[in-house]
């Protein structure tokens, strides 16, 4: 007897998430307080919300750690900004818009005058590599 579509579906987003998790580094949340209640995350599992932070980290074109990150002023993502840039170049050459990569975005026309360098996060990106050599050493 043949699975369910659903049964299946849900079969392939557990393993997608746990492929996912297994690829991020970890980032602690070194002497952060959070309060449940007022953040609207009670009863939340904490490795959720410490996967959702992660991700903040992680470009959504290379999959890897942004180094100069750029915010999409329109719909307020963040990528690596080469990645960026050179996926928009390659849509353009081809004559079509190029769509925000993040996952569920709905923004179809990403243009370079959209893109704005993203100094918090690349500082918090510095910031926790610094917190995280410190603790290897």
């Amino acid at each position: 007897m043949r699975e369910p579509l659903s049964e299946k579906l849900s079969q392939r987003k557990a393993v997608a998430l746990t492929n996912k998790t297994q690829q991020l580094p970890f980032f602690p949340l070194d002497g952060l307080q959070v309060d449940r209640e007022a953040d609207g995350t009670e009863g939340v599992d904490e490795d959720m919300i410490v996967t959702q932070s992660q991700t903040n980290f992680i470009c959504p074109i290379t999959q890897l750690e942004m180094k100069k990150p750029v915010k999409n002023k329109v719909c307020g993502h963040t990528y690596e900004e080469e990645a960026i840039v050179r996926m928009i170049e390659s849509k353009h050459k081809r004559k079509k818009k190029a769509c925000c990569p993040k996952i569920g975005c709905s923004h179809t026309d990403v243009r370079m005058s959209d893109l704005i360098q993203d100094e918090a996060l690349r500082r918090a990106i510095e910031s926790h590599n610094k917190k995280k050599h410190r603790q290897s050493n």
